[in-house]
């Protein structure tokens, strides 16, 4: 296990890339689920997160900021992934999640989605984090 880390420049291009890859896949398997997530603790959160991710896992990361995008993965995969940064933090992590396809057929859809999901519960703007 070894989640891999990509630039945030990357970020839409590796949406657009992993949605590209599920429409070739059997009906039952397409989901890619992205995780967002705010730490304090920025490089403990790195080392944890790629002990506990697949290889085709993808962090992205700036300061406290955690983004992970997960292929093949539902929400209840994501939560998972948060239940297991709680237990190793012993804290809440205040994490949001979008799954392609239900929250969004396309790149777009689903980035405007998972950018409200994040407005609401977080309070925080995606696209300013991601500039």
């Amino acid at each position: 296990m070894a989640g891999q880390i990509f630039e945030f420049v990357d970020f839409r291009g590796l949406i657009r890339h992993e949605i590209g890859e599920m429409l070739r896949m059997r009906e039952d398997q397409r989901k890619i689920t992205i995780m967002f997530f705010e730490h304090n603790k920025g490089e403990s959160v790195v080392k944890v997160l790629k002990d506990a991710l697949r290889t085709c896992d993808v962090i992205f990361h700036r300061d406290e900021v955690f983004f992970v995008v997960m292929p093949l993965t539902d929400k209840e995969g994501a939560m998972h992934v948060a239940r297991t940064l709680e237990e190793y933090f012993g804290e809440d992590v205040k994490d949001v999640n979008a799954t392609w396809p239900e929250d969004g057929l396309s790149e777009e859809e689903l980035l405007t989605n998972f950018a409200q999901y994040i407005r609401t519960k977080c309070h925080l703007d995606l696209w300013q984090m991601l500039e």
